[in-house]
């Protein structure tokens, strides 16, 4: 891995590899004190590594001292030892612990024995079907195929793991219990670290929205606060971080409503949360919220705005939950007509057409079924016309890697080579997409008013001036607004980089004589990646003709 030491109030700075020795780190020194003499201490502005993640973590950190480099270079030595299992388990014990320095990364790296790997549950409704042995085994027989397992795994998902796309990775409870066991024995002895995340954990108790913005300034580096917050102080906050954009990419959210987040629109702004939690916390103070039923109100009204959400919020006690789970005509019918008060003659219900009067009494009154149950709106039908089907690509560039020479080092295909491939890496990702729906990766869409808009997403690949380029082929419900867009836009990064692309990437394909990698956002490798949707890919590439 590389670190960009730089100093304060300088834009340029000297990449260092990590591990560095006494010798190398005094070079950059010197270079630095050449380049940018200062007596403020140099920092980390810049991460270049497999885990990208970390960037968000190290950036600010001082490079000297020597107890400092010291600290890196144990870092950077661990996470380059790392077998595939090993990195699995950093993966998800780096989201599930969430270490803000390099100190707390060595930390991580140094108990994730703590986690164990399952490479046999590789999907949600695997996940759901381990997480929820124990109940399957009570059911009557023949009423499993009822279970909703991959609701199961993506309600449940991150209680006790992670699901990476090389398996679920599971803290192991035995050991935790240890460790829990061990620390209250020394609790005079808690380090920093260990106080501050709990300082956070109280943070993250307060408010609707716990909040950190992150400066890109090494000292006072975290700005923490909780949402709702007057205006005037929201602007001040983010003033304080040095963020000027709408939507700031230096920023972590979290929430004690489980599930709150991924039901509010993609790409909220800190303006539209504040709006969000100022609506949510009046309605908990008055009245309180039924959170399953208003996630599944807005499951199934898909709310495009902030205002649509809050006023569903607000009106959620207009909805209602019917008694099944699922939608089925018959069932419906049957529920329609004793609410009703209607009675089929004897003699004329095994002629009666439950199946269609079901069906129609269904469009009539806007039932649809969600993740959490059949839901209804007594005032009025739920609109089910999202708009017409729509079709849309995303296109970014392909990285195609091979490995030569001894030791083995990577180098990048490029031109007239590329094309030749593209028959080999079409059937390496129709192998790769067995494991999925109809809809593809559209499943593992982390937003669910997003997920409920996108009907598939499909990887491809298509040749264009004698390069390859990656290509995700999206099929919406109606037209998508530019929120929506820019939101899908982040989850396929996030779907390609650390999802199903970077599974995708380890795989060794074969074309002739030549074993390569394909990369559909490998940021260690990669150049001037870009994600595009098709007409900036035409205004891009210049005018284009599609080649299947």
């Amino acid at each position: 891995m590389r670190i960009f030491v730089k100093r304060e109030n300088w834009e340029d700075g000297i990449w260092m590899r990590l591990p560095a020795t006494k010798e190398e780190a005094e070079q950059v020194r010197e270079r630095l004190e050449e380049q940018h003499p200062s007596v403020m201490l140099p920092f980390i502005g810049a991460v270049d590594s497999k885990f990208p993640e970390l960037e968000n973590r190290l950036v600010g950190e001082i490079v000297f001292p020597a107890k400092n480099l010291d600290r890196l270079n144990q870092m950077a030595e661990r996470l380059g030892s790392l077998n595939g299992e090993e990195e699995m388990l950093f993966r998800a014990a780096f989201r599930l612990e969430a270490p803000y320095t390099a100190e707390q990364i060595l930390e991580t790296l140094g108990h994730l024995d703590r986690y164990r790997l399952h490479p046999e549950i590789r999907s949600l409704e695997e996940l759901g079907r381990y997480l929820s042995q124990e109940e399957t085994s009570q059911l009557p027989e023949g009423l499993e195929v009822y279970v909703d397992y991959t609701g199961i795994g993506r309600l449940q998902q991150e209680d006790r793991g992670y699901l990476t796309e090389g398996g679920y990775v599971e803290k192991r409870k035995d050991l935790m219990e240890q460790t829990d066991a061990g620390e209250g024995q020394n609790r005079e002895k808690e380090s920093e670290t260990e106080k501050r995340q709990e300082t956070e954990k109280m943070e993250k108790k307060q408010g609707v929205f716990s909040v950190t913005l992150i400066r890109e300034s090494f000292k006072d580096r975290y700005v923490r606060f909780a949402l709702p917050l007057p205006e005037q102080e929201l602007a001040e906050k983010k003033r304080q971080a040095g963020i000027t954009e709408e939507i700031p990419e230096r920023v972590e959210i979290f929430t004690s409503i489980d599930g709150l987040l991924e039901h509010l629109p993609p790409g909220s702004t800190l303006e539209e949360l504040n709006q969000a939690a100022r609506v949510i916390e009046e309605m908990e103070t008055c009245s309180g919220i039924d959170w399953k039923l208003t996630f599944a109100a807005l499951e199934a009204e898909l709310p495009g705005t902030m205002e649509e959400c809050c006023r569903i919020i607000q009106n959620h006690q207009t909805y209602e939950l019917l008694p099944f789970p699922f939608l089925v005509p018959e069932s419906y019918a049957h529920y329609y007509l004793e609410q009703e008060g209607f009675s089929i003659p004897e003699g004329l219900k095994d002629h009666f057409d439950y199946r269609r009067y079901g069906q129609e009494k269904i469009r009539e009154t806007g039932a649809v079924e969600t993740f959490y149950g059949v839901v209804v709106n007594r005032e009025h039908p739920i609109c089910l016309d999202h708009g017409e089907r729509q079709e849309l690509k995303l296109y970014s560039p392909l990285t195609l890697t091979t490995f030569a020479g001894y030791p083995l080092f990577p180098a990048l295909l490029h031109g007239e080579k590329m094309p030749a491939f593209q028959t080999v890496i079409r059937k390496e990702i129709a192998k790769s997409m067995r494991e999925y729906g109809a809809g593809g990766l559209a499943e593992t869409l982390y937003n669910q008013l997003l997920s409920g808009k996108i009907s598939s997403i499909v990887p491809d690949v298509e040749e264009h001036q004698g390069q390859l380029w990656g290509v995700a082929q999206i099929c919406t419900k109606g037209e998508l607004t530019e929120q929506e867009l820019s939101g899908l836009k982040k989850e396929w990064k996030e779907i390609a980089a650390h999802g199903w692309g970077d599974l995708f990437a380890s795989r060794t394909l074969n074309a002739g004589n030549i074993r390569f990698h394909a990369g559909f956002w490998d940021t260690e490798r990669g150049e001037n990646l870009s994600l595009m949707t098709e007409e900036e890919f035409g205004r891009e590439v210049g005018g284009f003709e599609i080649r299947m």
